[in-house]
């Protein structure tokens, strides 16, 4: 027979404060706590906390309309919260000290945390708010759009209908969005999930399509083939079928280029080159490789693991020549490289320090770099507080002080795509608790800095892209894309400040 001080809510060490709310709202309806505005501004806060910070915030809400707050701890790494009226606390604690059952229980009281003694802070400007989200488009369903689909404004979403994949391509260069049937027109009975766009403008789209579909990924195998309007046409030498190469490609022009990473008779990554009629390996290297276009059809390609490159030219004779070695090791942030203009790259790379406030905890901090790869000219910036800010309990065992510290960390990845003007996009995305960096416009001629996190933009993460058709920043959820404020009006809300490269 259950009890009224019995466990309604069941939770691990990972659940979100978002589906900790709604757990506690579905199961405590009765309590103002998890109703109206103040509850709407808790889901804000809390949202994506770890759980002892929830049950933190939530003590002194409910010991103030009159209820305790327990966890009913088995030893494990889960949580039991059970809420009930402060005046049958004895009895609460008594009833599961008389438990017989199994597992065995211990109910411990979380209290309020002491009031901490007020410190005088500098008074911020006060800004107006601005409405983030201010024109929202919704998906009729789950729509995922990510760095291997989007190209320059488009993206191809695939879409399950019975024993069917469907392919549509959304153009986002108009408001709203509108979506194209990639197989309405086609005859030769091409699956969706088969199609992979690898570049698009206003004149074609540029895809890959998979005609051998094998036991296993390597065995897969694929063609090029371009589209303008309702006519496809194949792209590279006929009759030649392709082995699944790294995401992503690049396409400089009417050229793709591929990288194979290869394991046998040796470990080796080889650069492809392809155009409408041919192919050829213009490449190859020990290591992994980034390949990044850097102007007047020059490509740079860049070692993973180490500081070397190379630049490349589209005309005669194809040469690779090694330019000046990078400054920093990165290794996946290879990939965040950008390419400023003449013959400057921004790097980044990831640091360490030690936390100000326990000797015993290590931050990362994400480092960015400006390199010229000719002259070797290098300056550089410490990105700090771009990443994840949380709350760590550093107790080993429950028996020891308390002492939570705030850990600021890079944690995850990083994107960089191009902004209006002389302005960039730096995104965050990373599976952490806490506030989360959710992007960082920056200027490169000024080096100034306007910082979005999920502090502005509560309960959700969306990716952040510059439509440059639209003149707009569109924030990317699942369930939706919405215009974000124009820029000025974002600086004008959010202030700016300035990176100093040294």
């Amino acid at each position: 027979m259950q009890s009224r001080f019995d466990p309604l809510v069941h939770i691990d060490w990972k659940t979100p404060g978002s589906d900790l709310l709604g757990l506690l709202q579905h199961y405590y309806p009765d309590i103002g706590v998890f109703a109206g505005p103040g509850f709407e501004a808790l889901l804000d806060e809390l949202s994506n906390e770890m759980p002892e910070v929830c049950f933190e915030a939530l003590a002194p809400l409910l010991a103030g309309q009159g209820y305790d707050l327990w966890n009913l701890d088995a030893g494990g790494d889960d949580y039991r919260p059970v809420i009930v009226p402060a005046d049958q606390r004895e009895t609460f604690a008594q009833h599961w000290q008389d438990q017989r059952g199994e597992p065995r229980f211990t109910a411990s009281l979380i209290e309020p945390p002491e009031p901490a003694a007020a410190e005088l802070k500098p008074a911020k400007p006060k800004r107006g708010k601005v409405k983030w989200l201010q024109e929202v488009h919704e998906y009729p369903g789950a729509t995922y759009v990510h760095e291997y689909n989007y190209r320059n404004g488009w993206a191809a979403i695939t879409e399950q209908d019975e024993d069917q994949w469907l392919c549509f391509l959304i153009d986002y260069n108009q408001w709203p969005p509108a979506e194209q049937d990639m197989l309405e027109h086609r005859t030769d009975g091409v699956d969706g999930a088969d199609l992979q766009l690898i570049d698009a403008d206003a004149q074609r789209s540029l895809w890959k399509r998979r005609v051998v579909r094998g036991d296993y990924s390597t065995d897969d195998r694929y063609q090029y083939e371009v589209r303008q309007g309702d006519e496809i046409a194949a792209f590279g030498p006929v009759g030649v079928q392709w082995p699944e190469f790294e995401q992503p490609c690049v396409v400089v022009g009417s050229e793709i280029f591929e990288r194979k990473r290869i394991y046998e008779p040796e470990h080796l990554t080889r650069i492809w080159r392809i155009t409408a009629h041919s192919s050829e390996v213009i490449f190859e290297y020990a290591d992994e490789l980034t390949i990044l276009p850097i102007g007047a059809g020059r490509l740079l390609f860049m070692q993973h693991n180490g500081p070397k490159c190379w630049t490349w030219n589209q005309d005669p004779p194809h040469q690779a020549i090694v330019a000046k070695p990078m400054p920093a090791e990165a290794y996946k942030l290879r990939a965040a490289t950008a390419y400023l203009g003449g013959d400057e790259i921004l790097l980044f790379s990831e640091g360490a320090r030690q936390n100000v406030e326990h000797t015993g905890y290590q931050e990362t901090v994400l480092v960015a770099w400006r390199f010229n790869f000719i002259t070797g000219a290098t300056t550089r910036a410490t990105l700090d507080g771009f990443g994840s800010e949380l709350r760590q309990d550093t107790r080993m065992l429950v028996t020891q002080p308390k002492q939570v510290i705030t850990l600021r960390t890079f944690h995850g990845q990083l994107q960089v795509a191009r902004g209006h003007g002389d302005w960039w996009v730096w995104s965050y995305r990373a599976n952490t608790f806490g506030t989360q960096t959710l992007a960082w416009f920056w200027n490169q001629v000024s080096n100034e800095v306007v910082k979005l996190s999920t502090k502005d933009i509560p309960r959700i993460k969306p990716e952040i892209r510059y439509v440059p058709a639209q003149d707009r920043y569109l924030a990317f959820e699942a369930d939706f894309v919405a215009r974000l404020p124009a820029f000025a009006e974002m600086v004008e809300t959010k202030g700016s400040g300035v990176l100093v490269f040294e």
